[in-house]
């Protein structure tokens, strides 16, 4: 795990700062008696990417399949490192059963996918004239050894359709499902140490919530209360959900204003993440 750097600093000093401000306004503290909820918890680490690559690649081995192509998503990110957003513009990475992982992007995303990128890699842009279905096989066939494709069970079907429809692919393809769960159903002290953190963020964030709830308030009015205290924990702010009264007895609420009074109900779904996973 590493140490202590700028951003884990800020956050926890921002919690801290947060937890003393909500002390002299009297509300009650967080449960456990205090401290920073992110201050424990690390990002994680380029050398833990690359043990996850190298279990995957293990795994690949063992079941004599090629390569793993996956798209910007969670699993790209859990990989490599990189946090990307799907579009038209294909973004995805082939990871060879060994060797060096191919990441395929724009060639005008390369600066911004290369800042979150975690792991050695071997990046191949593809301009607006070109076909990065035809980047991906190349990178199949001059890299990987023989075996099927397999596929990230998320990637979006265009994708596997295309790279399959390049001349000369001639590989089976398989589902990528089994590989991906193997790695990432089974979590390491760094990412418990985050999903704990995150955990203790949003519950805290709650509390606040709860302790500083008004008459008259309405749905946004509470929902920005939680950002507010989400961030100044440490946390990003993912998503939240607040129904009052009789619109809390619907699955998703209801679009009629509702504001708080004496014997509301207010219930609260809310969301964040922390840094570094």
């Amino acid at each position: 795990m590493s140490t202590l750097n700028r951003r884990s600093f800020l956050g926890a000093a921002a919690a801290g700062a947060w937890l003393a401000n909500a002390a002299a306004r009297g509300d009650p503290p967080p449960a456990g008696g205090g401290g920073a909820p992110v201050a424990g918890a690390r990002p994680i680490t380029p050398e833990e990417h690359a043990a996850r690559v190298a279990k995957l690649q293990d795994l690949m081995q063992r079941d004599k399949v090629a390569a793993l192509l996956v798209e910007a998503g969670t699993s790209l990110e859990y990989f490599t490192g990189i946090r990307w957003w799907r579009s038209e513009r294909t973004t995805a990475a082939l990871i060879p059963a060994s060797g060096q992982a191919i990441v395929v992007t724009p060639f005008f995303e390369v600066p911004s996918v290369e800042e979150s990128l975690r792991i050695k890699a071997d990046v191949r842009p593809w301009h607006e004239d070109q076909s990065p279905f035809a980047l991906i096989a190349d990178a199949l066939k001059s890299r990987a050894a023989p075996g099927p494709l397999a596929i990230e069970w998320t990637t979006r079907f265009f994708i596997v359709d295309h790279t399959r429809a390049v001349p000369g692919f001639g590989r089976d393809v398989v589902s990528g499902e089994a590989l991906v769960n193997a790695c990432r159903m089974i979590k390491s002290p760094a990412e418990l140490a985050l999903m704990q953190a995150a955990a203790d963020v949003t519950i805290n964030a709650i509390r606040h919530a709860h302790a500083n709830l008004k008459a008259g308030m309405a749905g946004p009015d509470i929902i920005n209360m939680l950002v507010k205290a989400t961030e100044d924990l440490g946390g990003t702010h993912e998503f939240a959900l607040v129904l009052l009264n009789e619109a809390s007895a619907y699955p998703h609420g209801s679009q009629n204003p509702q504001t708080v009074r004496e014997g509301s109900v207010v219930l609260i779904d809310t969301g964040c993440k922390v840094h570094g996973y």
